[in-house]
């Protein structure tokens, strides 16, 4: 096999070819204008083979990481972009749809499935049922560093397991099990922490914990229905794709976008950039707040609703700080520090003159942050608590993640206070 067929609306756009490095040719109708392509603001439409970087920042930023994709690696003998692709480019995030050449999109299959089959999926794979494991591994296809599984939910939340490359509707997110590494209950750290983001008002995809399987369901933005009913992909990138790097350099200590970088794409791209800029410097304080030392360029994505291009809710939250087997570092520099103990006012005034806010508007959102955190954390922890049996790991880690963000808060306002009213 040496190319694969892109599809975006079921319609193919073009195809991918297995060079090194990657490269990509537009179909005629894409370059005839009679189909539009996301992406072309990407990858520009032109006749003939496309391999600039821009092709594989893109395709390869669509695939997991980490251990999720060792395992594809293992499990299909493949190692290369391309080979993974052929294998996992089904449903992945946002509208493209990666195929074997010679096969098109097909109508939507699932497989139902019982919350114990995902359950047994979730604790030990190999006690499901082959069919259940069998369609599990058709959709493995998500990019993250974290084991996913695609989902359909239907009436009165009945899960099922989308087949070949049948839209899904939410991502069941599982606690996070790595050898070396002791991540304790990691998918109620993340509902927690999604949950106090949207109680802080900001745009946040809708999660729920669900303790049978000990996993954070995630409803997905980048899917809706059309009047009809009917399932669709809403086409999304993340800044990692948007600014042409690879996922293998997503921190800004290792050569990926800094926050500036961030922050200047979403405002030359957004279609409501006073909007979407506020609620990009609300989420690095509420990050940074949090302990979430996780909130690299790749946990930000924009979303295209209607023709309209727009910083999509945020997802991927959690308190990191509670682990000790993870970076102490935060993922952007802030002013001069990477390290969230350092981080002072006049970090605070260096991020803002280097985006162009005003100073005092900076230290406001900053605090006022820290304050909507300090009024709704309790309420969304406890609201968690009958989720969680007493004397649990849930339960321990709920109280663990507060008394750290409490923490955080004090120490923050100590150290941002110098600069409020000299700014």
């Amino acid at each position: 096999m040496h190319s694969l067929g892109v599809f975006v609306d079921n319609v193919r756009v073009g195809t991918l070819h297995d060079t090194d490095p990657l490269s990509f040719t537009y179909t005629q109708d894409c370059l005839g204008g009679l189909v539009s392509v996301p992406f072309s603001v990407l990858v520009p439409l032109k006749p003939g083979r496309i391999s600039i970087p821009a092709v594989t920042s893109f395709f390869e930023n669509l695939l997991p990481e980490g251990d999720q994709r060792a395992l594809l690696q293992a499990r299909y003998h493949v190692t290369t972009v391309f080979g993974m692709l052929s294998k996992v480019g089904g449903d992945t995030a946002g509208s493209v749809v990666i195929l074997p050449e010679g096969q098109n999109p097909q109508p939507d299959d699932y497989l139902p499935v019982s919350w114990d089959d995902i359950g047994a999926l979730v604790n030990n794979a190999t006690a499901a049922a082959p069919a259940v494991i069998a369609a599990a591994d058709s959709n493995a296809s998500l990019s993250g560093a974290q084991h996913k599984l695609l989902l359909l939910l239907g009436d009165g939340g009945k899960p099922s397991l989308p087949l070949n490359a049948s839209i899904s509707t939410h991502i069941l997110k599982p606690d996070i099990k790595r050898t070396g590494l002791k991540v304790l209950s990691s998918a109620i750290n993340e509902t927690l922490i999604m949950k106090l983001a949207h109680a802080c008002k900001l745009p946040t995809a809708h999660v729920e914990y669900l303790p049978k399987v000990q996993s954070c369901l995630v409803e997905r933005f980048d899917r809706e229905r059309d009047e009809a009913g009917k399932l669709k992909r809403l086409y999304q990138a993340d800044l990692c794709q948007l600014l042409g790097k690879p996922s293998g350099v997503k921190y800004e200590n290792d050569g990926g976008p800094s926050f500036k970088d961030c922050y200047d794409l979403v405002k030359n791209s957004s279609a409501v950039p006073l909007t979407d800029c506020h609620n990009l410097v609300q989420w690095l304080f509420f990050n940074l707040l949090a302990g979430n030392n996780d909130s690299h360029a790749k946990n930000l994505s924009m979303l295209d609703t209607h023709g309209r291009l727009r910083l999509a809710p945020f997802y991927d939250l959690m308190c990191t700080q509670v682990y000790t087997g993870l970076s102490t570092h935060f993922a952007f520099r802030v002013g001069r520090h990477f390290e969230p103990g350092q981080i002072d006012h006049q970090d605070v005034r260096a991020l803002a003159d280097s985006i162009g806010v005003n100073r005092r508007l900076m230290f406001r959102i900053a605090l006022d942050i820290a304050d909507r955190i300090e009024k709704t954390l309790p309420g969304v922890a406890e609201a968690l608590l009958p989720l969680t049996p007493t004397g649990s790991s849930e339960r321990i880690l709920l109280d663990r993640v507060s008394k750290t963000i409490h923490g955080n808060i004090k120490k923050i306002r100590a150290r941002f206070a110098p600069g409020v009213s000299a700014s």
